[in-house]
Order: structure tokens, then C-alpha cells, then sequence
């Protein structure tokens, strides 16, 4: 398929109606839950789960579920782990067809696990820096479903640097940008499949959430005090790019897979491509609240309409 951005069919039309404000209070973070070890153990089980989105239509997603924890917002798993130190991860399968387990960079070489069977991956944590685990046995058709989820990897000698001897911050969130289609999710459930050429999503997530349910969540929200260094790791889950504008800040983007930014340009806008994990540092320089949200228009609605007054993939920066 042609993963680009797009226009929803008729979202013009369904579109219609129009906001006068923006209410805010917050934007998803994610805070470490593993306690370093000799080795760091994950059970993660492949399964299918309903979700109630933001207008109420319930759906069936799937997901990577953490059977000891859970991941940022309201995703069911995200890892957090050491530089260096080995990682032992046991997917269970429950769903109704092979998957598999891959981390781009680190895991790219995996045998389909059966419905109903399980498999261990070993491996010793890579570089420090923001990483994106997925299925890749169903293709385009498990990312869209949600079998995606981040993987944050802290420098070997601790402390608040998104690698060794690179940038500082005082505080840290993990953003990890998806969306779906409900077709997709409707088909899989009544047939089993769907073609994904046709994909137009027409609803979009932060960490699980769409606004205003993003308030409602403590860990969405980014609380900040002016002077303090913030970083932001983005992390595209889904098949369309993000391009993620800041209101009231500009940031500094710090790596793209990894990859040191050789020229770090003052930003308000950070373009998140399709399968990459962008790092920022945001400079708080004033108090106040401002929105953080996509630019594709569509992505801060849900099934093209306005709600609440707005939906989607938009979050809020909050500085006193």
C-alpha cells in the first residue's frame, strides 16, 4: 500500500462542523516500570481486546498486552530497559493466526508463532535511545489492527541523558502516534481480513487515547516548569506520518532512529515518519497551556467530525 497522508473519504462533508475553543489539561507520559536486573524479563501475550473510542463506537483492536504491567496512557504494553543488560521476552499468541515479535534494529529476524503457542526472544539491550516493537507477520494488517508498542532503552550508567553524553532533561514523555480505520476492524471481525490498499483512517491516538479523553488520564498530561529541559520521544505505531506541531515552544529534535540531528534547528513543527521514533528536547520558556496536536487536519477528529470541541491525536503542554 501507499503509506502517505490522506484525505478520510468525504471528510469535507462529515467535517462540517467547526470549533470556537480549545479546552485543555494534559498529554501522555510514561514513566519506567522495570526494575533493573540480571535480566530483564517481559510476558507479553497477542490477543484481541474491545475498545470504546472518543464518539462511544466500540470496536475490536489488537494489541500486546503486558501480563505483569502496562505501558503508557492506555496502551497494555511498552518496555523500559537498561543499556547492555540481557532481555528475555515470552510472547503468548491468542489470537486467531501466526505472529511474530520484531524490534527494528534489534529484532528483525523472527519465525511466525502459531495460535495457541508461545515463544521466548533473548537479546542484550541495544544503544540507549527509543525503539518500536511490532508484529510483521500480518503486515500493514497488525499495524492498523494495534500491534505496535515502544520500547525505551536508558543509557548503561543511568541518569537523565537520551544517550551517553547526549542531551539532558528533567523530565521525560513517551508518545507513541497511531490511528485506525474502522473498516479494517469491522472486516476483521465479520471476515477475517481486509484489503489495505482501501486504508483511510478516521480515528487517531496518543498512547490509546484520543482528546478529551486524554484529560481524564493522569500520565496524559506534561506538567512542566519554566527552565526545566523536556524530552519527547515520538513514536509512529501506525501507517500514515505525523507531522506534530507545538503551540507557545519550539524543540530541538535530537535523533531519528537513533540518529544524531548533525544540525539541531529551534522547530514548532516535527515531522514523525512512518516507522520512526523522533527524540526531542523541549525548552520551557514560558508558563501557560498550549496544544500539542498533528497537523493533518483530519487527525484531530474523530470520523471526521469535531467533538468535544476536537478529537484525535491532540494533547495539551501544561507550564507554571
Amino acid at each position: 500500500m501507499k503509506r502517505t497522508l490522506m484525505n478520510r473519504r468525504e471528510f469535507v462533508k462529515s467535517a462540517a462542523v467547526t470549533a470556537g475553543f480549545f479546552g485543555f489539561s494534559g498529554l501522555t507520559a510514561f514513566t519506567p516500570r522495570h526494575s533493573f536486573a540480571s535480566t530483564a524479563t517481559f510476558d507479553l501475550a497477542a490477543e484481541a481486546s474491545p475498545k470504546i473510542l472518543v464518539d462511544g463506537t466500540e470496536l475490536t483492536v489488537w494489541q500486546f498486552r503486558d501480563l505483569n504491567g502496562f505501558g503508557p496512557g492506555q496502551l497494555s504494553a511498552g518496555m523500559v530497559i537498561r543499556e547492555g543488560e540481557p532481555v528475555d521476552i515470552t510472547l503468548y499468541n491468542d489470537l486467531d493466526r501466526p505472529v511474530d515479535f520484531r524490534i527494528p534494529g534489534v529484532l528483525t529476524d523472527s519465525l511466525p508463532i502459531a495460535p495457541g503457542s508461545s515463544h521466548m526472544y533473548s537479546f542484550t539491550a541495544p544503544p540507549a535511545g527509543t525503539y518500536l516493537f511490532h508484529d510483521s507477520v500480518n503486515g500493514d494488517l497488525g499495524r492498523a489492527m494495534g500491534l505496535a508498542g515502544p520500547m525505551v532503552v536508558t543509557p548503561a550508567e543511568g541518569g537523565n541523558h537520551l544517550f551517553t553524553d547526549g542531551p539532558a532533561f528533567d523530565r521525560q514523555y513517551t508518545l507513541v502516534l497511531h490511528e485506525l480505520d474502522d473498516r479494517v476492524n469491522r472486516a476483521v471481525a465479520s471476515s477475517g481480513d481486509f484489503d489495505m490498499e482501501n486504508y483511510e483512517p478516521n480515528y487517531f491516538f496518543v498512547n490509546g487515547l484520543s482528546y478529551p479523553n486524554t484529560i481524564a488520564d493522569d500520565e496524559t498530561q506534561i506538567a512542566m516548569n519554566v527552565g526545566e529541559r523536556v524530552a519527547l520521544r515520538f513514536v509512529n505505531a501506525g501507517l500514515i506520518i505525523n507531522p506534530m506541531h507545538f503551540h507557545g515552544y519550539h524543540v530541538e529534535v535530537a535523533t531519528r532512529n537513533r540518529q544524531v540531528e548533525t544540525a539541531v534547528i529551534d522547530k514548532d513543527t516535527v515531522l514523525v515518519d512512518i516507522d520512526e521514533c523522533v527524540d526531542v528536547i523541549l525548552p520551557c520558556k514560558q508558563p501557560g497551556t498550549y496544544p500539542l496536536h498533528t497537523h493533518y487536519v483530519p487527525g484531530v477528529t474523530a470520523n471526521g467530525v469535531y467533538v468535544n470541541p476536537y478529537g484525535g491525536a491532540l494533547l495539551v503542554m501544561r507550564a507554571a
